[in-house]
């Protein structure tokens, strides 16, 4: 009887060790959502966001579908950026899977309130969204 229930122990722990094994983070489905930032390079608030971007492609890029940088200076990024309307850059948009706007920011904002505009689109196509929307402060943008 001992020695049966150290097998199943054994066979337990072995079956525990291979599905946590199989867990990790480059396997997680994706949230469907769609990161754009529409910039031009001349702009000095679009400059002032980039080391801040490049820190939010770093963290969000493995956990979201796309994730989008738009130069508004080249003839295809002025296209997209009149078809969603954009007049100041950075704006930023998040997307849902079937393209619908869920969230824009126009302006510059911190790391930390682009944290929370990404996390709240995360938490929207998961499910997980809970309470109204709070305004993210920016600190401007350039017209164009």
């Amino acid at each position: 009887m001992r020695r049966a229930l150290s097998l199943v122990l054994v066979v337990a722990l072995f079956a525990s060790m291979v599905v946590l094994a199989g867990c990790d983070s480059s396997t997680a489905e994706k949230a469907p959502l769609t990161f754009m930032q529409f910039y031009d390079p001349e702009c000095p608030f679009c400059q002032a966001m980039e080391p801040i971007v490049e820190n939010l492609r770093a963290e969000y890029e493995p956990k979201i579908e796309s994730f989008q940088i738009i130069d508004v200076s080249t003839d295809e990024g002025r296209a997209q950026a009149e078809e969603f309307g954009v007049f100041i850059t950075p704006t930023f948009f998040l997307l849902d899977a079937d393209g619908e706007t869920l969230d824009k920011i126009s302006g510059a904002a911190t790391e930390e309130n682009m944290k929370k505009f990404i996390d709240r689109g995360i938490d929207d196509v998961t499910g997980e969204a809970t309470g109204p929307k709070e305004e993210i402060p920016t600190e401007g943008g350039t017209e164009q």
